[in-house]
């Protein structure tokens, strides 16, 4: 009978201290639940303000004031760019008036010289000499005029103007070539020329 009193007294004081710790046990989770709360709500309170510190900062950053240095180096970017475009201007206008100087040129060139012009005339009927060969009456030249005036110091009328010679072989006065009819031969004056004075 004693150990049976003593069994079950020493369950009774097991039972105890079992709803003892158990209630200890769960003041402690409910603290550290309670803890584990307020700092988990303590953090999202900071968090939000590092977001809100956050957004104020990246807009004061974009709406920030120039620096001196930067607004310096702008100006002189801006102007450099003025200048090279001033400088592309005037290249422009430069080839422009190029070309239409040379379009002009060109155009009076043609006008006074023709499209194609032709330095010289080269007779296809005449037979092309060689280089060796020398030709005197290549060239007819105008009439002596020392032996006019010699002629002239009499006291008749001067002499009728001789008529230059045709150059040899040339086809001017030939119909098939040339249909029109050369000039008559000069008429000497029937009264000497009066000179006033």
């Amino acid at each position: 009978m004693v150990i049976l009193a003593h069994e079950q007294d020493l369950t009774k004081k097991h039972e105890r201290e079992m709803a003892e710790m158990n209630a200890v046990h769960n003041r402690e989770a409910q603290n550290m639940l309670s803890d584990f709360n307020k700092a988990q709500e303590l953090l999202k309170d900071k968090i939000s303000a590092l977001q809100i510190l956050l957004e104020a900062t990246e807009e004061k950053f974009r709406n920030r004031e120039s620096r001196p240095e930067d607004l310096q180096v702008i100006a002189e970017l801006k102007e450099m760019v003025a200048e090279r475009e001033s400088l592309v201007k005037k290249l422009v206008d430069d080839k422009k008036f190029y070309q239409l100087e040379l379009v002009n040129r060109e155009t009076n060139f043609n006008k006074v010289f023709n499209a194609s012009p032709n330095v010289g005339v080269i007779n296809p009927l005449i037979k092309q000499k060689r280089k060796n060969d020398k030709s005197a009456n290549r060239f007819s030249s105008s009439p002596n005029l020392r032996a006019l005036e010699a002629g002239g110091t009499g006291s008749g009328p001067p002499p009728p103007p001789s008529r230059l010679e045709p150059i040899p072989n040339s086809p001017i006065h030939q119909l098939e070539l040339n249909p029109s009819k050369p000039l008559p031969p000069p008429t000497p004056p029937t009264e000497p020329k009066k000179f006033m004075r």
